[in-house]
């Protein structure tokens, strides 16, 4: 650290009394940025609820206002954002704070949401971004607009509080999280706009935990083929649709399959599995759920899942089926591929006797992690534990983001931000003010640190 801003000051390094006063006032740096966030808490709350207030609905994934909206916050804070619209609609916004290219914090967060749904299932407008009982109501609150109100704070606080900054930030907004993520993270991190040495994204992961992990995508489409007859005798005939429903029953084996995940994982999965735990008893109450339902998530953590999403078959309701088509989603943990998942599948089907049910992959994602004893992660339990008082457990999830495009990369990512993840994509989404305000200054604290080149044990 003191060779870094004895640098970014232009003093000697030998110099190393006057540097250590520099030391010393990067403390004082990090707690003006954080006092200012801590006066100006209220302002996390107005922005997320103006975020929620603009819909951005994906499909069909039109964010010009969106993005309107953001621009235009950000240039009120002095900062300017750079457009890139790989496709009509899809726009991705670039911010960048500091004053050298190294080292470089990538920040991460997407402007899309989820459609809203029913209406009438909502207690409120889904885009009213209401602020009631403690609460950010509305569609996009958790999944990831609080998240994004966080990362877009933060970042203004250390631009008007730091007037030279040795690195750089760089804040990537997306447009397309919810539909794969093709012309927004994985298009930025392509064309090389989207880069770092570690990244931070505020995807919810709730106060208490911080994602390093996640599962990898398999989705298969099996198609049966059968021999039409007339539906008054059957036996003429060979019914596709049973043919599947067969084919069905062995995919569910993969269900069964002991995965060794990686022995840098073991912990996280362990730490996983006490959090699940902890929150399938409020899960089961508030879902309607029978408990061991909400306790099966635990399990779902480092177990293959399966969930048949689209079946297609038959003409009509009085003829054998000819053909029926069926496409699956299966989660793999890390210690599997998606070939791992093919080939399986391939194989058990030629086993029961069905080798002429055809199946591919139609989409796939490898399982990624970030090690937990990433500096970045470090910094982040860090700032928890000094800031708030919090001990940040690293998880796991089962669902797959644009973290994966800079894993792939071989960027340490990890995520940090407000909101409890059953309420992502649900009637009735909320973000907990509190929560905002102390993911806010989590945030900046290991931005901070993380471009002044503090060093934290694993």
């Amino acid at each position: 650290m003191i060779r870094l801003l004895a640098a970014a000051e232009g003093l000697r390094h030998e110099d190393v009394s006057e540097a250590r006063c520099l030391v010393l006032s990067t403390g004082e740096l990090k707690e003006r940025v954080l006092k200012r966030l801590r006066t100006e808490a209220e302002g996390v709350v107005k922005l997320c609820s103006g975020l929620v207030k603009v819909p951005s609905e994906n499909p069909p994934g039109d964010m010009t206002e969106m993005a309107g909206f953001i621009r235009d916050w950000l240039a009120e804070q002095g900062l300017r954002a750079e457009a890139h619209e790989p496709k009509k609609g899809a726009i991705n916004l670039i911010v960048r704070v500091g004053d050298a290219e190294e080292p470089c914090l990538a920040l991460g967060g997407h402007m899309d949401v989820v459609p809203a749904g029913d209406r009438e299932r909502w207690s409120v407008d889904p885009y009213s971004g209401e602020v009631r009982d403690g609460r950010v109501w509305g569609r996009g609150a958790t999944d990831m607009k609080g998240g994004l109100a966080c990362l877009m704070f933060a970042l203004a606080a250390i631009a008007r509080e730091v007037e030279h900054l040795p690195g750089t930030l760089l804040l990537a907004i997306t447009p397309d999280e919810e539909t794969g993520g093709q012309h927004g993270a994985r298009w930025l991190v392509e064309q090389g706009l989207l880069h770092g040495d570690a990244c931070l994204m505020a995807e919810p992961s709730t106060i208490h935990a911080s994602v390093v992990a996640e599962k990898g995508i398999c989705w298969l489409r099996l198609r049966a083929p059968g021999r039409p007859a007339h539906g008054s005798l059957p036996m003429l005939g060979e019914n596709a649709i049973e043919k599947a429903a067969r084919a069905m029953e062995v995919l569910k084996g993969l269900e069964e399959l002991e995965v060794k995940v990686p022995e840098e994982l073991a912990a996280v999965v362990e730490s996983s599995r006490e959090l699940f735990r902890l929150l399938a008893p409020s899960l089961a109450e508030e879902l309607g759920l029978p408990p061991e339902k909400a306790a099966g998530i635990a399990r779902a953590l480092d177990h293959i899942t399966v969930n048949f999403g689209i079946i297609k078959g038959g003409t009509k309701v009085n003829m054998v089926p000819e053909a029926c088509e069926l496409d699956v989603d299966v989660r793999v943990p890390p210690g599997f591929r998606p070939e791992d998942v093919l080939a399986w599948v391939k194989s058990k089907l030629a086993e029961a006797s069905l080798g002429d049910v055809s199946c591919e992959v139609v989409h796939s994602s490898e399982p990624n992690y970030t090690p937990p004893s990433s500096r970045i992660f470090g910094l982040l339990r860090a700032n928890a534990r000094e800031i708030a008082g919090l001990d940040v457990r690293p998880i796991i999830i089962t669902g797959g983001t644009d973290a994966r495009f800079l894993r792939w990369r071989g960027v340490p990512t990890i995520h940090y931000g407000p909101g409890v993840l059953h309420k992502a994509h649900a009637y009735d989404e909320f973000v907990e003010v509190r929560d905002l305000k102390v993911a806010t200054l989590v945030l900046a604290g290991t931005m901070l640190d993380f471009i002044l080149d503090r060093q934290v044990q694993p």
